[in-house]
């Protein structure tokens, strides 16, 4: 006897998952390049990385620890308000021991706030590596609901818990 059951938890929990990091992946690429003029662009590709990572993280491994909407959000505000802090630093001191006590004060911050998101860590990096902006923040802003809207999606109307299908 064929087994859909199987098929259809792989299609649920594996394919269209992968196929929604693309849908973010796609989503972004293309606000960057309507509005590239305004984004440093080797800056833009550790966004790109931060996003498609915890694309992978919440969308394709969502009982692991790191994949919470919560942990997410908080870990990108925190990322995103100690990188425009280390913006300023680097005005005073070079952008090397800048880069190395933000990612620093990120890590003991998000383990504080029980918010451990690893692909938060470019966040900050990315806002000392470029002029602050509405627009850099704005992007940011966007890529997380856009991110927390897909994963929203998924667990409503897609992941197939396996116990349920018994």
């Amino acid at each position: 006897m064929f087994n859909f059951k199987k098929y259809e938890i792989l299609i649920k929990n594996h394919i269209i998952p992968a196929i929604f990091i693309g849908i973010t992946v796609s989503i972004t690429i293309f606000i960057l390049s309507v509005t590239h003029i305004y984004f440093v662009p080797f800056a833009k590709f550790i966004v790109f990385s931060s996003f498609a990572s915890t694309s992978f993280l919440l969308f394709m491994m969502p009982d692991n620890k790191s994949a919470k909407i919560d942990k997410f959000l908080k870990s990108y505000i925190i990322a995103g308000i100690v990188g425009v802090l280390g913006f300023y630093m680097a005005f005073f001191i070079s952008i090397y021991y800048v880069i190395a006590l933000v990612e620093t004060l990120v890590a003991i911050l998000l383990v504080i706030f029980h918010s451990e998101h690893p692909p938060a860590m470019g966040i900050g990096i990315v806002f000392i590596l470029q002029t602050i902006s509405y627009f850099a923040i704005f992007f940011l802003i966007t890529g997380m609901v856009i991110i927390a809207a897909l994963d929203f999606l998924l667990k409503k109307f897609v992941i197939v818990i396996e116990e349920d299908l018994q």
